[in-house]
């Protein structure tokens, strides 16, 4: 014959283990399906019966039978401890905005996690665009096309192209300037078409 509840919590109270254990047999279930309602996992909920139990022994004094039945006033235990464990958790729960940085003069997460690699329409429509500034540079006169060419293709800057071509850093800047002029004029039927598109 089992003791009746309050038997059980005198002699837990006495320091009776085997009271105590007796009294976790009869709880255990409980405790654990109400703390398995307010975690993520299995392993959450083993922390959070453990808890409940050290809290359980640490309250047993204030039992009161004329309060209520024993399984009553652990359920209340349980879910009081589970419901301050869950806004305890409130903060690491939040969700952030990946548009704000996380912090001042820092990058966001959408920044961080961004790719910084074209999409493959982008490089298609770069790889095109390419190709018809590449055509349009062979038709702008023939001292200028070499700068052009370097600088809007090859992505030199002007102290290269000078290195490069043995020509002063102001012809350089002149025959660009001249050549990008030539250059707008040839792609202007295609900025129309676009434009137009």
């Amino acid at each position: 014959m089992q003791p009746s509840p309050l038997k059980l919590i005198e002699a837990c109270r006495r320091g009776d283990n085997s009271a105590w254990s007796e009294l976790l047999r009869g709880s255990r279930g409980l405790v654990y399906s109400i703390c398995a309602q307010y975690t993520g996992s299995p392993e959450d909920t083993d922390d959070l019966v453990q808890e409940v139990l050290l809290r359980i022994w640490q309250r047993l004094p204030d039992y009161d039978p004329a309060r209520g039945e024993l399984k009553a006033w652990i359920a209340t235990l349980t879910r009081n401890l589970c419901v301050d464990t869950w806004r305890r958790s409130a903060r690491q729960r939040s969700t952030v905005s990946l548009d704000a940085p996380l912090h001042e003069d820092e990058p966001s997460l959408l920044q961080l996690i961004a790719d910084s690699q074209p999409t493959p329409e982008q490089s298609a429509a770069r790889a095109e665009l390419r190709q018809i500034v590449s055509r349009s540079i062979c038709h702008v006169a023939p001292e200028m096309r070499a700068v052009v060419h370097m600088r809007l293709l090859d992505d030199l800057e002007n102290e290269d192209i000078s290195t490069r071509l043995r020509i002063p850093s102001g012809t350089v800047k002149s025959r660009m300037s001249r050549g990008r002029s030539q250059l707008a004029g040839l792609l202007l039927p295609v900025r129309s078409a676009l434009g137009a598109a």
